[in-house]
Formats: structure tokens, C-alpha cells, sequence
């Protein structure tokens, strides 16, 4: 029976992260930005492999990756700087393979970045949706806190 596997990631998956993590920015586009952002990864990937603050999930389809999460501990953003715990859980990177999207993936992989945060006695947690993955946190029980706005 083929079935979904969870896991974290462990220095070992560093090209398959960051082969998600290629598709991720490419699907999200616009080109422009992808060829920015596409040959920063490999540096990112490192440096969230060397700290503790970072945990990045795995998902598996009969060993074959189909989507990852990355769950990081802030502690110097300034939207929570004067907030009593001022350690703050973010979510971010969500992906999951779109001929596997709607199968409860992704619930599964933000699911255990909050747990992680929990085990790590993190109070809360904020991510930035991309607009069409709103609905997907909001079912979950985000919301929207405050607007951010691009400039530039």
C-alpha cells in the first residue's frame, strides 16, 4: 500500500531541499524574481542545516519526495520586539507537489512545524501566504493580523 511518510530533514536531503525549494519559487513566480531568489537557495539551505533554530520537514510518497516545510525560531523581528515572549515561531517554504496537493500533504507538514514550535515552548506562530494559500491557513486557524505592503 503506498502511503505518505513524514520526516525531518537531515543534512543528507540538501539537494532535494533545495530542488523542492526550486520549484517552489518557480511556481510562484514571476521570473524576474525566481533568478534572483533560485541561486540564493544553496546558501540558505546551508545555513538553515547549521542552526538549531531551524527544522525543515520531508514529505514521501513511496520514498519519492512530494512537498517540505521549514519552521524557524525568530527572535529579533521587529513585528513581536516588545511583546513579553518575544520569540516568535514563522512557517515558511510550504510545498507540496501539485499532483499530490488536496490530500491533507501540507496540513500534515504545518501540523509538525507547530508541534516543533510547541516542543520549543513558541507561544504563537505568523507566515506569509501567498495569495491563493490563504484559504488553505485560514482553515487551520490563521489570520490575517496585520496588512504588509511591497514597495520598490
Amino acid at each position: 500500500m503506498n502511503s505518505v511518510t513524514y520526516r525531518v530533514a537531515t543534512l543528507a536531503d540538501r539537494a532535494t531541499v533545495v530542488l523542492l525549494l526550486r520549484e517552489l519559487v518557480e511556481e510562484l513566480g514571476p521570473p524576474e524574481m525566481s533568478n534572483r531568489v533560485i541561486p540564493r537557495l544553496d546558501a540558505d539551505i546551508d545555513r538553515a542545516f547549521q542552526t538549531p533554530r531551524v527544522r525543515i520537514f520531508i514529505a514521501e510518497y513511496d520514498g519519492m519526495p512530494i512537498g517540505l516545510s521549514r519552521a524557524d525560531i525568530l527572535t529579533e523581528d521587529p513585528i513581536f520586539r516588545l511583546r513579553d515572549d518575544n520569540r516568535c515561531g514563522y512557517v515558511d517554504q510550504m510545498y507540496v507537489r501539485a499532483n499530490h496537493r488536496d490530500r491533507g500533504v501540507g496540513r500534515e507538514l504545518l501540523h509538525l512545524c507547530e508541534d516543533w514550535f510547541r516542543d520549543n515552548h513558541i507561544g504563537h506562530a505568523i507566515l506569509h501566504a501567498a495569495p491563493r494559500a490563504v484559504r488553505f491557513y485560514s482553515r487551520d486557524g490563521y489570520q490575517p493580523n496585520r496588512e504588509m505592503f511591497k514597495s520598490l
